[in-house]
């Protein structure tokens, strides 16, 4: 009997034994798992301050004041408006008083648009040339109302399959009556005056309306424009109208006309280089530089083991 009891006595204390270890196991698990959630948002937190560390380097070494010499880099890459043109011109103001600020570059990639904002900026673009030059460059496009700008400085140079011209008006016009009457929308509106509203978007234009508009809008606009390229680039009205019906060219096509030169970016800043010397080009951006902000996150695996030991 006391044999049994001491036999029972042994197995309850083994029994015991071995649930300590698996406690102890499960115990060292959980610490193990918890060395490994703060390694690793310790890591995520480092790579996101060496991130910061780089962005606020170049930052800071971008917005310093440059001591050197240089040519100031302006990309042309956007549709011309308005707000846009008052920009550029206000960066180039600031840009101008930098006696460091040896010549500008602008580079156009634009298909055009608004045409006061081009008249504006042609206009600026020859005033601010007589006292600091400017270089133009067509990398891609300068159509439209962006041959219009362009058209102010010379020489034009530009990549041998850059698109430029598309000298010409338009006044898109979308005709939306039939939708407006499956809705139920109508248009009623109450006016003084024969063309205080010459044109609607719920019916098409009648031949009276596109006359006077033709005549009070797109063709005043259009010669205006042919006027200023005429005079800019010492053209003839009569040479220009051959290449002023809207369509647009390869540069390599109208070199001598619209185009004076062909050659590469590279190419490009080679020659002012060596007429410069030892300047460097840096490129001018519009856009405020926002400031960067920690965003931590667990990759999928050390979410899925937090997760897992959180429901534990």
């Amino acid at each position: 009997m006391e044999n049994e009891k001491w036999k029972t006595e042994n197995e309850e204390v083994k029994v015991e034994n071995q649930k300590l270890k698996a406690e102890l196991k499960i115990f060292k698990i959980k610490a193990l798992k918890e060395k490994v959630i703060l390694l690793g948002v310790v890591l995520l937190i480092l790579a996101e301050l060496v991130a910061l560390g780089v962005f606020l380097k170049k930052t800071l070494s971008t917005s310093a004041p440059i001591t050197k010499p240089y040519v100031a880099v302006i990309n042309i890459n956007k549709t011309i408006t308005v707000d846009y043109i008052n920009k550029l011109m206000d960066k180039m103001n600031k840009l101008k008083k930098d006696k460091n600020c040896k010549e500008f570059l602008l580079v156009f990639n634009t298909p055009g648009g608004s045409p006061s904002a081009s008249d504006e900026f042609n206009a600026y673009l020859k005033y601010l040339n007589k006292s600091k030059k400017v270089n133009v460059y067509v990398e891609s496009m300068a159509a439209s109302g962006g041959y219009y700008i362009i058209s102010a400085i010379k020489p034009i140079v530009a990549n041998k399959n850059a698109v430029v011209g598309s000298i010409g008006v338009i006044m898109p016009h979308y005709v939306i009556g039939k939708l407006a009457k499956k809705i139920g929308v109508e248009e009623d509106d109450i006016t003084v005056g024969k063309y205080k509203k010459p044109i609607s978007l719920f019916k098409k234009a009648t031949p009276e309306e596109k006359k006077y508009l033709m005549h009070n809008l797109l063709l005043p606009t259009y010669d205006n424009f042919l006027k200023v390229v005429s005079q800019d680039r010492n053209i003839s009205i009569d040479k220009l109208q051959k290449y002023a019906n809207g369509k647009i060219f390869i540069a390599t096509k109208v070199k001598g006309i619209l185009v004076d030169k062909i050659s590469t970016l590279t190419q490009f800043k080679n020659e002012i280089k060596k007429r410069l010397g030892d300047v460097k080009f840096v490129n001018i951006s519009l856009d405020k530089k926002k400031f960067p902000y920690l965003n931590i996150k667990l990759d999928s695996d050390l979410g899925e083991l937090l997760k897992g030991y959180l429901h534990q």
